[in-house]
C-alpha cells in the first residue's frame, strides 16, 4: 500500500497556493506541474469519490492547459489512482480519507486574505443573484481592501466588489452577509 500526504505551499508566480501530493514521502508532481490551489482541491466534500481527479496543473498556473489527471477507483477497503502514463497507486481507504481531512482542516497556511476568501465563500457558496447567476469564487487578492465575487451562468460571468477593512474576518463576513441579504 502507498502512503499519501499533502503539503500546502505558496505559489508566488500564480498569486495563490498549491497542494503538493506526497506519495511515500516523494513529491508526485515533481517540477513538471504546479499543485491545485487548496480552495479548488478541497472543494470536493468527500475524498472517496470515484472518477477523474485533477491533481496538478500546468506550470503556467492555468487549470485546463496541461493538467495532471488521474482516475480514482474505490472499493470497500482501498482507493486506487491510475492514469494513462502507467501510474498505479493503491491506498488504504481509512488512511487516505483521514489524511485528506487533516489537510483540508489545516488552515495554518492562510494569510488574512486567503482566510477571508474561505469565510466569504462559505457564506455565499450556494447563493444566486439577479437572473440566477450562481456564486463561483471570492478573491481578496485582486485589489487591496476589496473582495471580488464571481457569479456565473451559462459561461457568462458577473463580478461584484465588496469593500472591507483589510484586517478582520468579522468585517468581511459582515459585508458578505449584507451582500447576500441585499441580493435576494
Amino acid at each position: 500500500m502507498n502512503k499519501i500526504s499533502f503539503q500546502i505551499l505558496p505559489s508566488p508566480e500564480t498569486n495563490d497556493h498549491e497542494i503538493r501530493i506526497l506519495i511515500d514521502n516523494e513529491d508526485l508532481l515533481g517540477s513538471d506541474y504546479l499543485g491545485i490551489d487548496p480552495a479548488v482541491f478541497f472543494a470536493v466534500e468527500e475524498p472517496d469519490t470515484a472518477g477523474e481527479l485533477i491533481i496538478g496543473r500546468c506550470t503556467c498556473g492555468c487549470e485546463g492547459c496541461c493538467d495532471f489527471p488521474i482516475i480514482v477507483t474505490i472499493n470497500e477497503s482501498t482507493i486506487g489512482w491510475t492514469n494513462s502514463n502507467g501510474l498505479n497507486l493503491l491506498f488504504d481507504k481509512i488512511d487516505y480519507v483521514r489524511e485528506f481531512h487533516v489537510a483540508k482542516k489545516d488552515h495554518s497556511w492562510e494569510d488574512i486574505k486567503r482566510r477571508v476568501e474561505r469565510l466569504v465563500t462559505n457564506i455565499l457558496k450556494n447563493s444566486l443573484v439577479n437572473d440566477n447567476y450562481s456564486f463561483t469564487w471570492a478573491s481578496a487578492r485582486i485589489k487591496d481592501k476589496n473582495i471580488t465575487l464571481s457569479y456565473s451562468k451559462n459561461g457568462t460571468q458577473k463580478l461584484f466588489e465588496l469593500d472591507w477593512d483589510g484586517r478582520t474576518e468579522a468585517d468581511a463576513e459582515h459585508k458578505a452577509v449584507k451582500f447576500l441579504n441585499n441580493s435576494r
